[in-house]
């Protein structure tokens, strides 16, 4: 891309696709780092009642990003880490991508326009003024102009990149959101707006099929039988 021109939508695919297989590659790295309280730690956040939720792969995705991205109870993330002790076992190439990934955020936004190159332009409902240029494929062709949405996003060079998981909260959540962050003051959430609106968000699926017996193999492998707590109530932002 030359400075000072607009890139066009090859070159901004050229660049995005390499991203998104790096941030793959270093979030199926990173996850192992993840051990038996960080997955019960990330269970109980969402309220997950039974292991046979994670037979539905959002679910198990959101599952994932609680571990990694939420601090514990000691104020440590999982995400930090794995970049002091397993950035190595990722190829140099990688570890860009891996040390911006670690700065993501998660919020509120609203698709404001699409852009020109490709993506969409979101402003963030809780934080006044700030417009990020997001590019995802998925996303450009499915939003519409006013769509509100929340998601883990960081600044990947370019452009701003999220890592797949994207749920839709509800007005209610959005109203009481925008108008506590308007005032200063702390979200209400019981843990984080992550967890809150991916617990939501897992509480609305339909009843899974008891046929979980490979997904849970891979979680018995990376969290060494991780047992989920028992049934929460229903939260509510």
């Amino acid at each position: 891309m030359t400075e000072g021109t607009t890139p066009s939508r090859e070159e901004i695919l050229a660049c995005c696709r390499p991203i998104r297989a790096s941030i793959q590659a270093v979030l199926a790295e990173a996850v192992k780092q993840c051990k038996k309280l960080d997955f019960d730690r990330a269970a109980k956040h969402l309220d997950l009642i039974d292991q046979e939720q994670l037979d539905d792969e959002a679910t198990f995705a959101m599952l994932c990003d609680i571990a990694l991205f939420e601090p514990n109870q000691r104020g440590s993330r999982v995400v930090d880490s794995f970049l002091d002790k397993r950035l190595c076992a990722l190829p140099p190439p990688d570890h860009d991508v891996a040390h911006k990934l670690a700065l993501a955020f998660f919020s509120m936004f609203c698709v404001a326009d699409f852009h020109e190159a490709g993506g969409v332009w979101l402003d963030d409902l809780l934080k006044p003024g700030r417009r990020i240029w997001l590019m995802d494929e998925s996303l450009e062709a499915s939003a519409s102009e006013g769509l509100v949405i929340a998601m883990r996003v960081f600044d990947a060079g370019p452009f701003y990149a999220g890592f797949g998981i994207v749920v839709h909260p509800d007005a209610e959540a959005v109203t009481l959101c925008v108008g506590t962050a308007s005032h200063g003051h702390p979200l209400p959430v019981r843990h984080s707006l992550a967890a809150a609106l991916y617990g939501d968000a897992i509480a609305e699926l339909p009843p899974i099929p008891l046929s979980s017996a490979d997904v849970m193999a891979v979680v018995a492998t990376m969290n060494d039988g991780a047992a989920l707590p028992p049934p929460k109530p229903k939260r509510r932002i």
